[in-house]
């Protein structure tokens, strides 16, 4: 069987971009135990007073989310939706130490709680601007704007597209259907 000069041009074009979509994700992959384990090391020393770890930085910056349970409880949740450092290991540090002991709506985690803690981290990869949530789900994460106030469902946070929308305006501390942006956020979330 003869393959036309354009068909083979056009399979070497898409073999050299799943290469590089391949390289770009085994690039940008991370270890997520150590991530944890950074995690928890750091939510520990604030609860005990001392000195976060310091950051081993292996990986790029990206926005993250560190969110603090126990038996299905949230204890703390703190994060950004930008960069604040150089690297991943320096977000998840700033994102559990605010979690730990800094997240308004929860008493601040104490010693009794660190054994039984578990740690899920959400490292953002995209925010999508989007007109309607009725796409929205359950993997993805909605950011509602409206003016300088942000409210933040993570991804896994409900099911309900409508549910997730009302938590997004009580997050945000709007009055439901005021104007506002929606983003869909892509995120990797992973706990232990």
């Amino acid at each position: 069987m003869r393959v036309s000069t354009g068909l083979r041009i056009l399979l070497s074009v898409c073999w050299v971009i799943s290469v590089l979509v391949i390289t770009c994700k085994l690039a940008f992959a991370y270890d997520q135990k150590a991530l944890i384990n950074l995690a928890k090391s750091t939510i520990r020393a604030e609860v005990e007073n001392k000195k976060p770890p310091k950051a081993q930085q292996h990986y790029p910056a990206r926005p993250v989310f560190v969110t603090i349970s126990t038996a299905n409880r949230i204890l703390g949740c703190r994060g950004s939706l930008e960069s604040r450092t150089d690297s991943l290991e320096s977000e998840v540090i700033l994102a559990a130490r605010s979690a730990a002991r800094h997240d308004p709506r929860y008493p601040p985690i104490n010693a009794a709680d660190i054994a039984k803690i578990e740690v899920t981290i959400t490292v953002i990869d995209a925010l999508i601007t989007i007109n309607s949530v009725d796409a929205l789900r359950p993997e993805d994460g909605l950011v509602l704007r409206s003016g300088s106030k942000i409210g933040v469902v993570l991804p896994w946070e409900g099911k309900d597209p409508k549910t997730r929308l009302k938590w997004a305006y009580k997050k945000a501390g709007v009055d439901f259907g005021s104007p506002c942006t929606l983003q869909l956020m892509k995120a990797e979330r992973f706990k232990g």
